[in-house]
This record gives C-alpha cells, structure tokens and sequence, in this order.
C-alpha cells in the first residue's frame, strides 16, 4: 500500500452490523466490557489494521466528533489532509444522513472537495479518486443498499438514499450500453460510475483492498469518460 488514503464516515452512525472485538477496551491494563453499540467509527480501526495507520487520514479525531471544533478550525485542517491523499475512501452507512442540509454535513463537503482541482500556492491539488465501502446495517446484511437480482443476473443499487454528491456521480458515464430484462434497462458499461462502490466484507477479503483502492485510481485516470459532479446543490 503505498497510497494516501483520505477516509470519510459519520463518526457516531449505530445502524452498522456488530463488530464483536469492539465491544471490549483496555482499562488499567484490564480488559472490560463496552456496552456501547458499534459505530462506524469502529469500521475505520478495522481499516487501518488493513491498510496501516501511517497511510491513512481521518476525517474525525480519534474520540472526538467534528461537532466539536468551530468550522474554520475544521475545514482547514480537512483540506490539508484531503490534499496530502490520492484517494478517498467513503463509508457509506444506512444513518450516515441526518435530517439537516447536505451543505451542513461534512460528508458532502469532503466529497466535494476531493473531487476538485485546486491550486495551492505553488502547487495544484488533484482530483482524488473516490472509492465508496457500504457497510452491513445492523441486521448484518447489505439489503438497505444492495439487491440481488437473480433472474436478470444484476443488483440494483438504491442511491436514492444517498447524499446527493454520491448519487450524482454514481452510473454517470457519458457513453454507456444496456440490455433490457423483464422491462428494466440494465448497465453492461465495465465501470458505469465514478464513485466505484464496494461491499465491506469484499474490500476486506484477503488482499482485495488494493484491488479496489487501483480501480478507483484507475476509474480517476479516465474521468473524461463520466459527468462528473463536483458542487453541492
């Protein structure tokens, strides 16, 4: 892994399936029971176990919410991470939405402005590529995103629940190809989207996480091929 990776999530969403070992921490060097739920927060300490600490940068500080630094003291510190990063990995969980405006979520922003080009003084921060993780909701299964589709061997992906910056850049190559089953125009297009989405159990398989992190980067590389979204509406 020698890549940057940026990661995005929603530090405090409990619809996620269970993770057993984080029910447990240290405690004057004894190991006591957690009554919590698992978190996404959670998730992230799995993925640096997978990647390595040293190549990843966090959205949120470990213990502590963004909703609790003023937003300037955020922003600027996200940028600087986001711009020291190739590609941004998104967890996308079912509460990973709240009820406010999408401008007033941090996701969204750190979408946005990953996906821009920006100059920096005497350098130019690049278009990252964006890779988004669904995790299991808290029945441990992928159905609030996925479904399967035995019979016209496709899976419907519900983007409709996403934030916008998501959805819009998901299925939005310009020049794509269908075929029709049962009434339903599929995508045949190898890469249909830009955000390139990837189940959590299948990005942690054995060595896969490179797999998908030189996808994505690879799908970035040809970005002139999708209408690509940078803007919060």
């Amino acid at each position: 892994m020698g890549k940057k990776v940026f990661v995005s999530y929603k530090y405090g969403d409990e619809n996620v399936a269970k993770l057993q070992d984080s029910y447990y921490e240290e405690v004057n060097y004894r190991m006591i029971w957690n009554r919590r739920r698992t978190r996404a927060r959670d998730y992230v300490d799995r993925l640096q176990e997978k990647i390595g600490k040293n190549h990843m940068n966090l959205g949120e500080k470990d213990g502590e919410s963004l909703e609790n630094f003023a937003d300037s003291t955020i922003e600027t510190s996200l940028k600087k991470k986001i711009r020291q990063s190739s590609i941004t990995i998104v967890l996308i969980s079912k509460g990973m939405k709240t009820g406010e405006s999408e401008r007033e979520q941090w996701i969204p922003w750190e979408i946005s402005y990953s996906l821009r080009t920006v100059p920096t003084g005497g350098n130019t921060k690049q278009m990252n590529a964006v890779l988004g993780i669904v995790l299991p909701d808290e029945t441990d299964t992928y159905d609030w995103y996925y479904t399967s589709n035995p019979n016209c061997n496709s899976t419907t992906h519900h983007t409709g629940q996403l934030f916008k910056i998501l959805k819009d850049n998901m299925f939005n190559i310009i020049k794509t190809e269908f075929r029709e089953c049962n009434g339903t125009k599929i995508h045949i297009t190898d890469e249909p989207s830009f955000i390139k989405t990837v189940r959590w159990d299948s990005f942690m398989s054995n060595d896969n996480c490179n797999h998908y992190i030189e996808k994505a980067i690879g799908i970035k590389d040809t970005a002139n091929l999708y209408d690509i979204h940078i803007n919060l509406d």
